[in-house]
């Protein structure tokens, strides 16, 4: 296949951040001239140690109305991953303002993009916007069937107006617009953001904390599935990269573990044997959250991940000793 990336230039906002660092490093190394968008208020300026003397970097607040268009102008394709996300703890009684502030992105960037007119758009949506009384399996369901994930309420709906938006969008101006909706990305590019932080990289902390009991929120038997950051990048660079506009495309995969299955993992890499305790009295989300992979398949046909969770959870170890030791 001819490579389509050599030479363009692609922008990704939010590309400091964790699957946006691990992206730009995979449009690199196909040739792609990048620009970085980001204000690094989640993202940080060290994820992109290894190649910022080969990107230009447009330090800016996409929530300001304005800013996207100078931001964005240039480029050939653009990666839309900037976002306000924060682990499910921080969603009680801030779904307005999440649902606010990803608007005001959406909005800005999409303006932009109309008027910039590049060839290709990437959108990340999210696993959020689908509902919670789903098959435990997900397809890419419907977008407005029923209510988003209620722990990210505020969140799923400012997701499932970003699709509806750019798909407008694409029909009316006739940039071809690929849509992914991520499942539980992690990797050792996560940027600490205290009690709002995600559940590895929260998990994690407990654990290499000496934390003993480690409380995990929930029943701890509610399961996931979960992807590398930099798994979840390439599958997105491929679907740019091969045109595809066929509906949007869940990231991640059919096989599950528990929550508890995913700390005693991490006890395992960190050599370490604590209690483990659930807490029922928090918040869990949906108990069961599986990717059905057909549609991934059909788009990437020889898609395998290339880091295990266990090789995952030993980097995301390292990574609490770079930030915490």
């Amino acid at each position: 296949m001819t490579n389509l990336l050599s030479g363009r230039v692609c922008g990704v906002t939010g590309g400091g951040g964790l699957v946006g660092s691990f992206l730009v490093e995979d449009l690199l190394r196909c040739g792609a001239q990048v620009v970085v968008i980001d204000d690094f208020s989640k993202g940080r300026r060290s994820n992109l140690d290894q190649v910022l003397s080969s990107v230009e970097i447009r330090e800016v607040d996409l929530e300001i109305a304005g800013t996207a268009l100078n931001a964005l102008d240039g480029c050939d394709i653009v990666f839309h991953l900037a976002s306000r996300a924060f682990g499910v703890g921080h969603g009680a009684g801030r779904h307005w303002e999440i649902l606010q502030h990803n608007e005001a992105i959406t909005s800005n960037v999409l303006d932009a993009v109309a008027r910039l007119r590049p060839d290709r758009l990437l959108v990340a949506s999210s696993s959020c916007v689908h509902r919670d009384d789903g098959p435990d399996t997900v397809g890419e369901l419907r977008l407005f069937d029923g209510e988003p994930e209620m722990a990210n309420w505020g969140y799923g709906w400012a997701k499932r107006f970003l699709e509806q938006k750019a798909l407008i969008l694409a029909r009316e101006t006739g940039i071809a617009c690929t849509v992914v909706r991520p499942f539980n990305i992690y990797g050792e590019r996560y940027a600490w953001q205290g009690n709002s932080s995600q559940a590895i990289p929260m998990l994690v902390k407990k654990v290499m904390d000496g934390e003993d009991p480690v409380i995990m929120w929930g029943s701890g038997e509610q399961r996931r599935t979960y992807l590398h950051a930099g798994d979840c990048a390439g599958i997105m660079r491929h679907l740019v990269e091969t045109g595809w506009t066929k509906g949007p495309v869940n990231i991640g995969l059919a096989e599950t573990v528990t929550v508890r299955e995913l700390v005693e993992t991490i006890c395992r890499v960190a050599g370490l044997t604590p209690e483990l305790i659930a807490d029922t009295s928090k918040p869990e989300g949906r108990f069961v959250k599986s990717n059905d992979p057909t549609r991934l398949l059909e788009a990437v046909p020889d898609f395998a991940p290339s880091i295990s969770l266990e090789e995952g959870l030993g980097r995301m170890a390292d990574w609490y000793r770079r930030e915490f030791a």
